[in-house]
């Protein structure tokens, strides 16, 4: 995570959190979708959240995964809002439910609050039009060298180390890239016979970020 996101992640964090309602999850329930009006913040204390998109065949098309202390239904504070995605357990969660109210009383009394907030949701929406735009335009070996840099940018693990990423299945992955789980396979396999990255129970590592980078451009 980039140290401004990851600031703006801290500040709405400490300034929200204490007006949470601790709520559980089980796996694979939906938090919200996208036909929902934008009630609720979270913030996410354990386990894992999906924000996913749905083509008209039904498909999902993964456009994060939140991870602990890291909010999801940002679209709260925008007038007559419905959420952007769809919202799963990928694992048991807990969360901080912050009411749409208490959101914008603390971004109105708090300068500091509500840009970290616009940081996010600006953070978001970029993500989303880039992964749409790259699975119209690009092949899947470049789409999932995108996604892994992406997610060495913008994700937060409980040890952080360069180019170290959380654990993800190659299900998440296709579903990250709109593509079928044995062509991830058989990529991340490519990409480990290149040296460019490495997979063991605990997560992935980059090897070789320069030459995913020149992949993911072409």
């Amino acid at each position: 995570m980039t140290s401004r996101l990851q600031e703006a992640e801290v500040i709405v964090w400490d300034r929200l959190s204490p007006f949470g309602q601790a709520q559980s999850f089980r796996r694979h329930n939906t938090i919200y979708t996208p036909t929902q009006p934008a009630q609720t913040l979270y913030l996410l204390m354990s386990g894992q959240v999906g924000l996913h998109l749905a083509s008209r065949e039904g498909r999902l098309l993964t456009m994060r995964v939140v991870e602990e202390r890291q909010a999801f239904g940002l679209s709260v504070f925008e007038r007559d809002a419905t959420y952007d995605t769809f919202a799963e357990a990928l694992t048991p969660v807990r969360v901080l439910a912050v009411p749409r109210s208490e959101v914008l009383q603390a971004m109105a009394e708090d300068g500091t609050l509500a840009m970290a907030m616009l940081e996010l949701l600006g953070q978001q929406r970029m993500i989303v039009s880039r992964r749409i735009e790259e699975v119209a335009f690009k092949s899947v070996p470049a789409r999932l060298a995108s996604v892994l840099l992406e997610m060495s940018e913008t994700q937060q693990v409980a040890a952080p180390q360069p180019n170290r990423l959380p654990r993800r299945t190659h299900q998440q992955l296709a579903d990250m890239i709109n593509a079928y789980r044995e062509t991830v396979t058989k990529v991340i396999n490519q990409f480990r016979d290149a040296r460019l990255l490495d997979v063991d129970s605990s997560g992935i590592t980059l090897l070789n970020p320069s030459r995913l980078r020149e992949l993911a451009q072409s």
